[in-house]
């Protein structure tokens, strides 16, 4: 890998860890078009590669999160009994069989699907809370509901195996609304979750030979420093802003794979 190469992932990764910051969602949906699209990676390899250095950044915020006591380890548990198994098998054998224009689309497409529902999420929300008016809201989570759990993690698995797209976006409201979680507490228990299935998936993406190991020091170096700078500025945008960022930088990065 020449310079220009590691200068150009450094630079994309500090920007990633920026706007990720900012945005409390990461910003791994970002880097697979990036690493096809300027990089010129297979779809395969552009997976693979995000998948990897996404793994690595989650470990160190899940751990963070569980020091403050934030992660309800129990659910956490059960999210990832099916997720790992299926990010597994996926990033091991699926995505391989997969046409590479098919792959693309359907990269292109989820990333355009989650904008859709980030921007129509707030109006179901207040539709809900208008209907639930007279209930009050629950003061404790619920136990675990292991089937329910399983099943996201089953769709967890499936997107970070085959498409390198990180569930957050639609974890951290399903948990809440299973669990009766607070936000914060499902955003934790998200990216404790995440490391499970992230694993797994990343070792089903080295079996294939899909990881471009070369390109993760810069990309991770680059996402850490990025974080570090977003932190300064997360927090002082208003949740429209940020719910607005969020939106572009998935129709920003879908849009394109869709018309290539």
């Amino acid at each position: 890998m020449d310079v220009s190469t590691a200068l150009g992932l450094l630079a994309l990764s500090g920007v990633v860890g920026v706007y990720g910051t900012i945005i409390g969602a990461g910003g791994g949906f970002l880097v697979v078009p990036a690493l096809l699209v300027l990089f010129d990676l297979a779809p395969t390899q552009a997976v693979g590669t995000t998948v990897a250095t996404m793994l690595i950044i989650h470990i160190a915020g899940a751990w963070a999160y569980d020091k403050d006591g934030l992660v309800n380890r129990p659910v956490a548990g059960w999210y990832v009994v099916i997720s790992m198994p299926v990010a597994l098998l996926c990033s091991w054998l699926l995505i391989g069989r997969l046409d590479r224009d098919f792959l693309v689309s359907a990269i292109g497409v989820i990333m355009v699907v989650l904008a859709a529902f980030v921007l129509g999420r707030p109006l179901v929300v207040r539709a809900l809370r208008g209907s639930n008016h007279k209930q009050e809201a629950p003061t404790e989570e619920l136990a675990p509901r292991p089937l329910l759990l399983a099943s996201g993690g089953a769709g967890a698995g499936f997107l970070v195996g085959t498409f390198g797209v990180g569930p957050g976006l639609l974890t951290v409201p399903f948990l809440a609304q299973v669990q009766q979680m607070q936000i914060h507490r499902a955003a934790a228990t998200t990216a404790a979750a995440g490391i499970g299935y992230g694993f797994a998936a990343t070792i089903g993406h080295s079996l294939a030979g899909n990881i471009k190991w070369l390109f993760l020091p810069p990309l991770v170096v680059g996402a850490v420093i990025g974080s570090l700078a977003g932190a300064r500025l997360a927090g002082r945008l208003s949740e429209r802003v940020v719910m607005g960022l969020l939106a572009a930088g998935l129709l920003g990065a879908g849009l394109p794979l869709l018309l290539s």
